[in-house]
């Protein structure tokens, strides 16, 4: 989840200093205030720093000061919004937030209009954590096209905190479209949004851009979203395997956990595990014995008689289709082809089977010897190193006189008293 927002330098401290000769009544006001809104400051970075972690306990924390701060100083906060220190203005709009006061609404759905965009994305913000049901939903759907990003986030945030599961007041299209906003931060936070709303409707619009964005934190939140939908993601599951490929292991974790959660299996995360059973899977369906136009992808039972549904092959009725190639002998994995047949070395004849796919090998840049089907980090002692994906059929080079020395680039012999130039192994 994105910080809250300050695009403003922290309250100055010189209100805090003992108040000289002769300091009047109003001085003294100005200075209490300073106090105020320097521990409104101090408790921002405490909860954005809380909130971005997350860490939910020192969150509590936070906001059960903010409530006691602003319930018992409500209309000097509240006056900090029409301050003529915009500093002010911002905090106030973020503290008024935790009031629990239903006169805090009218005052935060002015500050929307404010022409500080820090001061609009807190009361978008602040609107959603005040969390009243009859809190309008017409100020966000207009933060949402603000041309500042940070508004358009704060209004992602405060709809977050507004917005629960199946509820989406009218807005599930406006945040559809944000899935496509030039900005990383905003994309992002709108898929934090439909991970809370669940709506199925959301999966092709995920699976159309965001599990392909350039940025990795975006497909990483891609896959999350997916996966909190559980079973309504089946779809998803072809872009997911090959998000199991992804060259950044934050991905790959994403997107087996969503794997795991949408179907209820519990594969490792190497790609040939997944995709071979996926492969597998599209021959099968599930029916009833009595009603045989019953046909799920998953299990269940069946909508007319409530029996259990069988796992059986599919049969269309129609001439079998031979899946796609390439074609392999299980005795000779070297004879490819595109087309089934038979294998044609001699004395075999057997028949020809689909290839599988290979699994992804992942090793270590530093110690190519560390080998592993799913990505992890380099157990080397002081090394630590993410994994990275290696050519799954890369050129091994030997040393000609010591046959076991094997590496994947070029080198010299490490062996003592040898230092002959490795070369291509055939």
């Amino acid at each position: 989840m994105t910080r809250w927002f300050s695009v403003l330098a922290p309250l100055a401290l010189a209100g805090l200093l003992a108040p000289g000769p002769g300091c009047s009544g109003v001085q003294e006001q100005e200075e209490a205030k300073a106090r105020l809104f320097n521990r409104i400051n101090f408790l921002f970075v405490q909860f954005n720093d809380a909130w971005v972690e997350p860490n939910e306990a020192r969150q509590a924390s936070v906001r059960a000061e903010l409530v006691r701060l602003v319930g018992q100083r409500f209309d000097e906060v509240a006056a900090g919004l029409s301050s003529e220190d915009k500093s002010q203005q911002v905090f106030a709009a973020f503290a008024l937030g935790f009031s629990r006061n239903r006169a805090a609404v009218g005052l935060l759905e002015g500050a929307v209009r404010s022409p500080v965009p820090a001061v609009r994305a807190n009361a978008a913000a602040a609107l959603g954590m005040l969390g009243f049901e009859d809190i309008s939903e017409r100020p966000f759907a207009d933060l949402l096209k603000d041309p500042e990003p940070v508004v358009r986030q704060g209004a992602l945030v405060g709809l977050c905190l507004l917005l629960g599961e199946n509820r989406d007041r009218g807005l599930l299209g406006a945040i559809h479209e944000k899935l496509q906003d030039p900005v990383m931060d905003v994309r992002n936070d709108a898929l934090i949004l439909l991970r809370k709303l669940k709506r199925k409707e959301s999966v092709p619009v995920i699976l159309e851009r965001p599990v392909k964005d350039a940025d990795p934190l975006v497909r990483a939140n891609a896959a999350a979203t997916l996966g909190a939908m559980g079973p309504n993601a089946l779809e998803a599951t072809p872009a997911l395997i090959e998000m199991l490929r992804d060259d950044v292991p934050k991905v790959v974790e994403s997107a087996w956990v969503a794997l795991k959660a949408v179907h209820q299996k519990d594969f490792d995360r190497s790609y040939g595990s997944w995709r071979g059973w996926y492969e597998d899977e599209l021959q099968h369906h599930y029916t009833c014995l009595e009603h045989k136009d019953v046909s799920l992808p998953v299990p269940g039972e069946c909508p007319t008689c409530k029996v259990k549904l069988e796992r059986l092959p599919r049969d269309s009725g129609k001439k079998s289709q031979a899946p796609a190639g390439p074609f392999t002998c299980p005795d000779h994995p070297e004879v490819l082809t595109s087309t089934p047949g038979k294998c044609g070395r001699t004395h075999c004849g057997k028949e020809l089977v689909p290839q599988k796919p290979e699994s992804l090998l992942y090793a270590c840049p530093e110690h190519p010897d560390i080998l592993t089907t799913t990505p992890a980090r380099c157990g080397k002692p002081g090394c630590g190193k993410d994994l990275v994906r290696r050519d799954p059929h890369p050129t091994y080079y030997v040393c000609p006189l010591h046959t076991e020395v094997l590496t994947t680039t070029p080198a010299k012999c490490g062996k003592p008293g040898c230092g002959k130039e490795l070369v291509p192994k055939n």
